[in-house]
């Protein structure tokens, strides 16, 4: 039953309409399982999470840009 659907299909001519929405539905297909193995790889890629580095400060530049707070007793 399917081969000769197949078959039905082989010889009837597509309108450039109809190729045109298969393909379409072909892009988007393998465009979701895409973004799936994407997802799905990026968490194995990755591993456990690591901070960065900080980058080295001058000490004094850091504590000239404040500014004082008020004393409380």
């Amino acid at each position: 039953m399917y081969s000769s659907y197949m078959l039905y299909q082989a010889e009837r001519p597509r309108t450039l309409r109809e190729q045109r929405e298969e393909d379409i539905r072909a892009g988007q297909l393998a465009a979701e399982f895409a973004r799936l193995r994407h997802g799905l790889l990026r968490g194995l890629r990755r591993g456990p999470r690591r901070e960065a580095p900080q980058p080295a400060r001058a000490s004094g530049a850091v504590d000239a840009c404040r500014i004082p707070r008020p004393r409380t007793s």
